[in-house]
């Protein structure tokens, strides 16, 4: 028995992006079962009290927090300017706190993200020589 006329429709493929949040979203989710302890990130504008929640990371240990804020920046001011549009006019003053999932009566701690370093000497021989390696291969 038909459904109609024309061709079926062809399901649409998920979108690189949503491929990429669905790969965290069941990472997040590991890492939750093990029992990882879990944070909601939040981001405001500085000198404001408006907090707007804009995720959340889980991590192995309290003190790496502000690293993995500082890693996944770029995924989570992307959510963060789709919900809040509001956020995107102020992207230089930013700020970003945490807090941890099972105490959402806590007040927000302000997140110290990691300043970018030039590294020590040795590092930056190391990378180049990588990049050359890596340049040299795909000749």
């Amino acid at each position: 028995m038909s459904s109609g006329f024309g061709q079926p429709k062809q399901p649409k493929r998920p979108s690189k992006s949503a491929d990429v949040r669905g790969k965290a979203a069941q990472q997040y989710d590991k890492m939750k079962a093990d029992g990882l302890p879990e944070f909601n990130i939040f981001l405001r504008i500085k000198d404001k009290k408006t907090w707007y929640p804009v995720g959340s990371l889980a991590v192995s240990r309290l003190n790496k927090i502000n690293h993995a804020i500082a890693q996944q920046e770029a995924e989570l001011l992307q959510g963060a300017f789709r919900l809040f549009p509001v956020l995107k006019k102020h992207q230089q003053f930013l700020e970003y706190g945490y807090q941890l999932k099972q105490f959402p009566d806590e007040p927000i701690q302000l997140a110290e993200l990691p300043q970018p370093s030039k590294g020590n000497f040795l590092e930056q021989i190391k990378d180049r020589f990588s990049g050359l390696l890596k340049s040299g291969l795909k000749k």
